[in-house]
């Protein structure tokens, strides 16, 4: 065959070779049995108690060993250290489920933080460190979160105004952080956060793993809307003495290692939005199937039936962009060149940019063909619309965030619109 002058003899049409260096967009029999295991965790255990974390305020601690079991908890962290060396691929069919299972979104919120963070603290941490801290992760005996939004600078990162200055081998940190996920969890379990601060000499950033229980620090907590099952707070550093062995990549080069993480993360924040979306649509079949109207079931008005149809196609194409991302940081993301690294910061960007908006409104859309119940606990769809609604306003990254971030990548970095 030939196409501008240029022989493919036949390449194209080759499977082998179409499959090879390619995405195989196929599960391994490993991978679904996975992907199952965790699906029935959802259903027996996450769903029964969703509730109880809304109102209750935590997750239970027979929720949190059971995902240790299971190995959801830090899935990518190696075997030595007490994960089970999940690809990103693996545990975003991980975040699905977990987000399928407790509707409130608060478990996913848990689960994606100890495995977007564990993976880089995998990664960039000291041997150490990985060693004392990893394992009690693993097990859910700890919990690791990340902290890098100020009460002053929201998304502006580069202009952030904590400091973790060099005093001989200590580091100590002063500043504050705001709309921290796990601060009462890290208290109550034991554990810290991932902290981003700028070096004494103000010239690059420091990446620290700063323990909550350390002499200087306060917390805060806020009250949410939604997701009541793991707190959001502040953090206040004063003095805060954290060993050098606890920091995270290169002295003053912190900043590469937080954006690497939040590139994990808002793959499998947007995974477990996905799997709400599709919970929410299969309540809703369930519901128009059953409910009649005018003598006849809701599926049967082309009204409520196309809008079906229009929600789950925006859900598909969304997962499949996801399972994307994820695919791109499994084989890109530890030593990819420029140019792949600028694939996975688009494909990342924009599958964290439309899977909240699209979860949002299929929750919200579905809610309505309930009529009147759909506002209703009962029905429990308000515990998604309230949970996602975080991501839409910033947890790990606002839309108009993922906005700015795509527009670098599409026509480059002399259009950012701030430095």
């Amino acid at each position: 065959m030939q196409l501008f002058g240029t022989s493919f003899a036949g390449e194209l049409y080759n499977p082998s070779r179409l499959l090879e260096g390619r995405m195989d967009f196929e599960l391994n029999d490993e991978e679904r049995a996975f992907q199952s295991a965790v699906r029935k965790f959802g259903d027996t255990v996450l769903r029964p108690n969703e509730k109880r974390i809304d109102s209750g305020g935590k997750i239970p601690p027979e929720v949190l060993s059971g995902m240790a079991g299971l190995g959801l908890l830090a899935m990518p962290v190696p075997e030595e250290y007490g994960g089970i060396g999940a690809s990103a691929v693996l545990t975003e069919l991980a975040a699905e489920e977990v987000g399928r299972g407790d509707f409130s979104m608060a478990t996913a919120v848990f689960f994606l933080l100890e495995a977007g963070w564990g993976a880089i603290l995998a990664r960039h941490g000291t041997e150490a460190a990985k060693k004392e801290l990893l394992p009690t992760v693993c097990k859910g005996e700890a919990f690791l979160g990340i902290a890098t939004t100020e009460p002053s600078g929201g998304s502006d990162l580069a202009n952030l105004r904590t400091e973790a200055r060099r005093e001989g081998s200590e580091f100590v940190v002063r500043g504050e952080k705001a709309f921290v996920s796990g601060v009462e969890e890290a208290k109550a379990l034991g554990g810290g956060h991932l902290t981003l601060a700028r070096t004494s000499a103000g010239k690059g950033f420091n990446f620290l793993y700063v323990p909550t229980r350390s002499s200087g620090i306060t917390t805060q907590k806020f009250e949410n809307m939604g997701r009541m099952g793991i707190s959001t707070g502040a953090l206040a550093y004063e003095d805060v003495r954290v060993p050098e062995r606890y920091l995270i990549g290169t002295e003053g080069r912190g900043f590469d290692c937080a954006m690497e993480g939040f590139s994990i993360a808002r793959t499998f924040v947007s995974a477990a939005c996905i799997g709400a979306a599709e919970r929410a649509l299969e309540t809703g079949s369930a519901w128009i199937k059953e409910r009649r109207a005018f003598g006849q079931p809701l599926a049967k008005f082309e009204a409520i039936q196309f809008e079906l149809v229009d929600l789950y196609t925006q859900v598909e194409a969304t997962k499949w962009q996801c399972r994307r991302a994820a695919w791109l940081i499994d084989r890109y993301g530890k030593d990819g060149t420029a140019q792949h690294r600028s694939e996975i910061d688009r494909t990342v960007a924009s599958v964290k940019l439309v899977a909240p908006q699209v979860a949002f409104d299929t929750i919200r859309r579905v809610m309505m063909w309930f009529g009147a119940a759909g506002y209703t606990k009962e029905i429990g769809l308000e515990l998604g619309f309230r949970g996602i609604m975080s991501y839409l306003v910033g947890a790990e990254g606002g839309l108009n965030i993922m906005r700015i971030i795509l527009g670098r990548e599409l026509l480059g970095k002399e259009y950012v619109p701030y430095k």
